[in-house]
């Protein structure tokens, strides 16, 4: 699991506008040593002088900030870490309003400027007590135009080779040409970008060739936890390759996960395609962009050794659906019912999304959780809706104690659990959709 997210560089300094240049420095060393082009360098830079003041303010002078970057090759990212205080993080929400007059948080307007540059953000907490807050900066491609392999015949015979950066570009445009948009991994539509993650070390790949070379399947993988693995594919050129390629590139997927800590595979397909054989159905999404109520999206997972069992906090509103589904899948877990009806310093919700249009969808989670939770649920899904994104889903980790106090905003708000994915976060994931 080890990959170039792994290694970077780090600068400490306290909490002090004299120390405001220092970080933008470090920001733009860092992607100018790693190869970064203007665009993202810009943003960088942007970034790490908008976060730093912030923080100045907000934590006041004399604390401690640690400022980290880690090179990912395809994209780079920046970590402020941090003693956690009283923060106002309110304009890291995709409905928040512009604060364009002094009276209205003005001095936030560069942090709302970042939070709509950067291709993602986050906000964690450490082991040591300190707060994390992550921006990624992707790196900007050239799409360029691959020109296809000569199709492979019908093949009774083939081998399994791993994919190498140049294998992967060739195995893009080929997905693209055979599957539709919406089977096809987004990160395969710039053939560049995969084979930058490949070379990160946070894509796997394999792929069949025939007798003489020509490529005659594929399949793709990747770590979503430390302990579950995504599977992509299989895919095979032309789609009427026999059943039994589809089947040796699955083996060679299971091989290798059974040498790493990985307890099981997950997988995802659209309706009507088959579930493959060994994996147990977690469950289904509706999601289809005009409405109907047939399954658009069914995931599945292949358990590689026995799940020796967890605790994870939920809701009292979750657990019976809970219950439910860890017994039709024999999981064993220990709820901890929390009804979380404490009271304590509250702070505003954040949302972060990820959105795929070509989907019609959109991945909600929670940076953190407030009493206005409903009703910033409500405005995104009433942004959602004029961007006529119709398939809303929200991720919630039962491994974050606090993440389940979300659970009865959610339900208020129309959505319904549809299913659980083991160890997918620091914790089972329950995915909720919109109704």
């Amino acid at each position: 699991m080890q990959s170039s997210q792994s290694v970077g560089i780090s600068l400490r300094v306290t909490s002090e506008p004299s120390f405001l240049a220092l970080a933008v420095s470090f920001a733009e060393t860092a992607a100018q040593v790693y190869g970064f082009g203007h665009a993202e360098r810009h943003t960088l830079e942007l970034s790490a002088e908008e976060i730093f003041t912030w923080l100045c303010r907000m934590l006041g002078p004399a604390e401690p900030v640690e400022i980290r970057a880690r090179n990912g090759i395809y994209r780079l990212t920046l970590e402020f870490l941090f003693k956690p205080g009283a923060l106002n993080l309110r304009v890291l929400n995709l409905t928040a309003k512009p604060p364009i007059e002094p009276g209205d948080g003005f001095e936030d307007l560069g942090l709302f400027v970042v939070a709509r540059m950067v291709d993602s953000l986050k906000l964690t907490g450490e082991s040591d007590g300190r707060t994390c807050l992550t921006v990624v900066v992707e790196r900007r491609y050239e799409e360029a135009i691959v020109t296809l392999p000569a199709p492979s015949p019908i093949v009774q015979s083939w081998q399994i080779q791993t994919a190498g950066r140049e294998d992967i570009q060739f195995l893009a445009a080929l997905v693209k040409a055979h599957y539709a948009a919406t089977a096809c991994p987004r990160f395969l539509n710039v053939a560049g970008q995969a084979a930058d993650m490949l070379a990160a070390g946070d894509l796997k790949a394999a792929l069949a060739a025939a007798q003489g070379g020509a490529i005659c399947g594929g399949i793709l993988w990747r770590w979503i936890s430390d302990r579950i693995i995504e599977m992509l594919g299989p895919f095979v050129f032309p789609v009427s390759q026999p059943p039994a390629l589809t089947e040796a590139m699955m083996e060679h997927l299971i091989v290798w996960a059974a040498k790493t800590p990985a307890i099981g595979i997950l997988c995802r397909r659209e309706a009507g395609q088959p579930i493959p054989g060994g994996f147990d159905l977690l469950g289904a999404v509706r999601g289809q962009p005009d409405g109907s109520a047939a399954p658009d999206e069914v995931w599945a997972l292949r358990l590689l050794r026995e799940d020796e069992g967890a605790a994870v906090s939920c809701h009292p509103a979750l657990e019976l659906f809970l219950r439910r589904e860890y017994d039709r899948l024999a999981l064993p877990r220990q709820l901890r019912v929390i009804p979380f009806s404490g009271t304590g310093t509250p702070e505003p919700t954040v949302l972060t999304c990820a959105t795929n249009r070509a989907r019609g969808q959109v991945w909600l989670k929670g940076l953190s959780f407030g009493p206005d939770a409903a009703a910033n649920l409500r405005e995104h899904l009433a942004l959602f809706t004029e961007q006529h994104l119709t398939r809303v889903l929200f991720e919630l980790d039962l491994g974050v104690a606090w993440q389940s106090a979300f659970t009865p905003a959610l339900l208020e708000t129309g959505f319904v659990p549809r299913l659980v994915v083991p160890c997918a976060g620091r914790g089972d994931a329950v995915v909720f959709e919109k109704a």
